[in-house]
């Protein structure tokens, strides 16, 4: 196709399409009815959005500043491998085995700005997982991985849908705890922020594998 038939081929449908919408105005009650359609669509969307809001809410525990959400500790079971007890703030105790020499946690973290901030919504988070990591790069490498699930998949789930459609008044963030030791008898809190996790030692042997790593 020419440029110049492609230009006069634009034009004529840009004239058609402004000659189409020029017809609303010639007879009102057309114009007036897909005004009202799509006021009625809108509201509409804005309360579905609300309700996929509210029912996340639901999976996700409210965040007021720095807070312990967790203790994690660790019980020696055999080379590189150990018992982990995790207990959450209003769950069950989660006790399983990890491989590895570090453990970290992961969480997601929900923060609201404009009209949903305005309303008093604060931040909100729900703890993903628990895994296992080597310090050998050898070993990450080349052994399986141990990886335990804290919470259930979330239908609609907003922190998701944040993160590839970016959103409005929504900001979706992933936080996890530095890779901490794990050791003999070892306890440690783990402490949440709307900016991230942090793992803090709460016991001597935690200290100590602090201070030794």
């Amino acid at each position: 196709m020419s440029q110049e038939f492609a230009t006069i081929a634009l034009a004529g449908l840009g004239a058609v399409l402004v000659i189409a919408g020029l017809t609303f105005f010639l007879r009102p009650r057309w114009l007036l009815a897909w005004l009202k359609g799509m006021a009625v669509f809108g509201v509409m969307t804005v309360g579905a959005y609300l309700l996929v809001i509210a029912f996340n809410l639901y999976s996700y525990q409210s965040l007021a500043g720095m807070q312990t959400v967790a203790t994690v500790s660790t019980q020696e079971q055999g080379a590189q491998r150990w018992g982990v007890t995790f207990e959450a703030r209003n769950a069950q105790p989660v006790v399983a085995t990890l491989r590895g020499d570090q453990w970290q946690v992961d969480a997601k973290i929900i923060r609201f700005t404009g009209p949903l901030r305005w309303l008093g919504i604060g931040p909100a988070y729900r703890l993903e997982r628990l895994g296992g990591r080597y310090t050998s790069l050898e070993q990450e490498r080349d052994l399986p991985r141990s990886v335990i699930g804290l919470s259930d998949t979330v239908w609609a789930d907003i922190w998701e849908l944040d993160r590839q459609f970016d959103l409005p008044f929504v900001e979706g963030v992933y936080g996890n705890a530095t890779f901490m030791p794990m050791r003999d008898g070892a306890a440690f809190d783990v402490r949440l922020s709307g900016s991230g996790l942090v793992a803090v030692p709460v016991n001597e042997e935690a200290r100590k594998a602090v201070q030794y790593w």
